[in-house]
């Protein structure tokens, strides 16, 4: 939804993630790449994430003259780059997620700065997200900027089951057990043959596989592709949003939000523990 922007006018887009960015443009490094929609039309999008290479800003300006209207879409920290690269006020700006401004502040402060210093000198720009800042909460920064909410005529309501206990894990575990039991599970008389587990824990996804006694043919992992994780599963692989769905598909904070998933069958499960902070999650606001 974010690429979702007028074709005519030169666009510079700011997410929160490096994952959402690698979901958008079907590639896993920064470059162009091709955005196709429902209807069948596609953009080219110039992605900007993970290290700052000299290369990069040659592609950049390769990209900017080649193509008659611009979309480039990077993550939050890229943005003060991109200003001095390009000129802000050819570019209408788009901040996507922006309720992670308020959220992420504590341990990205020098991101957002970036995105705070920066966002008044384009053409125009728009702070969007699902789940907005409430104004008591909004940065000062913002206070002058219209508020205006999206009402849509046509919508599907989201059906969320809530489910308490004081054993998150195995009850995921049980789950798992029932899908391999019968090859699927049926809700409202509904067969669901693929489970997405939202679970901002590598340690504890990892118990989990271990516990059902589960193979990397069977699981895609979604999670920050680094050593220290690299170590904690233990020969389980990191995947990405790109690669294939499987049975069982687990997913942390990483891809919480923006990014598309596609399945025919598939059920989602939010797990949330209050045994660790960073386990808590919200149905309404981490994974909207």
């Amino acid at each position: 939804s974010s690429i979702a922007l007028q074709n005519d006018e030169d666009y510079i887009i700011a997410v929160p993630t490096t994952e959402l960015i690698i979901n958008k443009i079907g590639r896993p490094d920064a470059g162009v790449g091709i955005v196709r929609f429902s209807d069948g039309s596609s953009i080219h999008v110039y992605g900007l994430h993970g290290k700052y290479a000299p290369y990069i800003e040659r592609d950049i300006l390769v990209y900017i003259a080649s193509n008659e209207t611009k979309k480039i879409i990077c993550t939050y920290d890229k943005l003060p780059k991109l200003c001095e690269l390009v000129n802000p006020k050819r570019f209408r700006l788009l901040v996507d997620e922006y309720h992670r401004l308020l959220k992420d502040y504590s341990y990205r402060e020098r991101a957002i700065d970036g995105v705070l210093d920066n966002f008044r000198r384009f053409k125009s720009f728009c702070f969007m997200s699902a789940t907005a800042i409430q104004p008591l909460f909004k940065p000062s920064c913002l206070e002058d900027v219209e508020y205006v909410e999206a009402e849509w005529q046509d919508k599907e309501k989201m059906r969320v089951k809530l489910l308490q206990t004081n054993k998150p894990y195995p009850m995921a575990a049980n789950i798992i057990n029932k899908y391999l039991l019968n090859g699927y599970v049926t809700v409202d008389g509904i067969k669901s043959h693929e489970a997405y587990f939202f679970i901002n824990s590598v340690t504890d996804i990892v118990a989990i596989l271990e516990h059902c006694h589960l193979s990397n043919d069977d699981v895609r992992i979604i999670c920050a592709n680094n050593e220290e994780n690299d170590k904690k599963l233990k020969g389980y692989k990191i995947s990405s949003s790109l690669s294939d769905s499987k049975r069982f598909n687990f997913i942390t904070s990483k891809s919480f939000e923006g990014a598309d998933y596609y399945s025919d069958t598939g059920l989602c499960f939010v797990v949330s523990s209050v045994s660790n902070k960073h386990t808590l999650a919200s149905i309404d606001t981490d994974i909207p």
